[in-house]
């Protein structure tokens, strides 16, 4: 940052922060970098207080430092700039850019792969793992973050711009394990039984009519290896407790128009389509949005 004035302290401190962008980095660790190997002796809480304190009034609007009680800091990027790429021609809703700068920007209320993680433990070792239609950069790292011992990571979309935002983000945390590859999961190229995990965060409600949820889920059905898994997330009808086969059509926070159903006609989807349901959470978490949105562990 060579337009800020920042001490020797404050500028090991940022570098921390800006290299671990939107993980969580705790006080040990900001002392370790700003007072190395006698970190222990030279500890000081009112001085990782005073630096970023100072971090905050220094930096530019776009970096937020964010405290999180009894964890640590994160450092979010915001106001960054979607490329320009070009928009696939494939059924069903299409992100604007209004929605890829939302999606984009940590400070907005948004549901992403971090807040699944939260909600879920998961107790199995996954391998082969594929993200469906993520719109945030800050999926990777939280994929990264959340799951180890990865042989393989793709991030799927049919949105250039999104596979652009991804990649860049990839590349930035060197990932080497991780790439984007241009699919659409209803017709999708990847061969049968690959993943042992799949994660389908709100796909669905990007599709438009039942024939495109069944195609989606089918085919996450077949590129899923035995008894491999999918972590999904839904927005779900709150008007109805039927199976309902008729999408009811929201606007959230972002302004995108989408489609959603109830709880029961999803819980139909999953198991018509050959999955057992293993777990529903984020059951009162989910409450709390308007509109209302399930989470669903599936296993094949």
């Amino acid at each position: 940052m060579n337009s800020l004035t920042l001490t020797k302290s404050e500028q090991k401190t940022f570098d921390l922060l800006l290299k671990k962008s939107d993980l969580v980095v705790n006080r040990d660790e900001i002392a370790q970098a700003v007072w190395g190997e006698k970190w222990l002796s030279r500890y000081s809480d009112w001085q990782i207080d005073r630096l970023i304190y100072l971090l905050r009034k220094k930096l530019p609007s776009k970096f937020t430092i964010k405290t999180l009680r009894n964890s640590g800091y994160v450092l979010s990027v915001s106001n960054m700039k979607i490329p320009k790429f070009p928009k696939y021609k494939v059924p069903g809703t299409h992100p604007t850019e209004k929605y890829l700068e939302y999606m984009n920007n940590p400070k907005n209320p948004r549901k992403v792969l971090k807040d699944l993680f939260k909600s879920i433990k998961l107790n199995k070792k996954y391998k082969n793992v594929l993200i469906i239609n993520s719109y945030s950069y800050d999926n990777v790292g939280s994929v990264n973050s959340n799951l180890k011992n990865l042989s393989c990571v793709y991030f799927s979309n049919f949105d250039g711009r999104a596979l652009k935002l991804h990649r860049d983000e990839i590349e930035n945390l060197k990932l080497n394990k991780f790439s984007t590859v241009l699919d659409d999961i209803r017709d999708s190229v990847f061969k049968d039984k690959l993943f042992d995990l799949v994660i389908n965060d709100f796909r669905l409600n990007f599709n438009i009519n039942n024939s495109q949820n069944i195609k989606a889920m089918e085919n996450i059905f077949r590129i899923l290896k035995n008894n491999g898994q999918v972590l999904i997330s839904v927005v779900i009808d709150p008007r109805y407790n039927t199976n309902r086969n008729k999408p009811w059509t929201f606007v959230a926070q972002e302004k995108l128009v989408r489609f959603c159903y109830t709880e029961d006609y999803y819980n139909d989807l999953f198991t018509k389509t050959g999955f057992k349901i293993k777990k529903v959470f984020d059951v009162e978490n989910g409450k709390k949005w308007n509109p209302p949105y399930r989470r669903f562990l599936l296993q094949k």
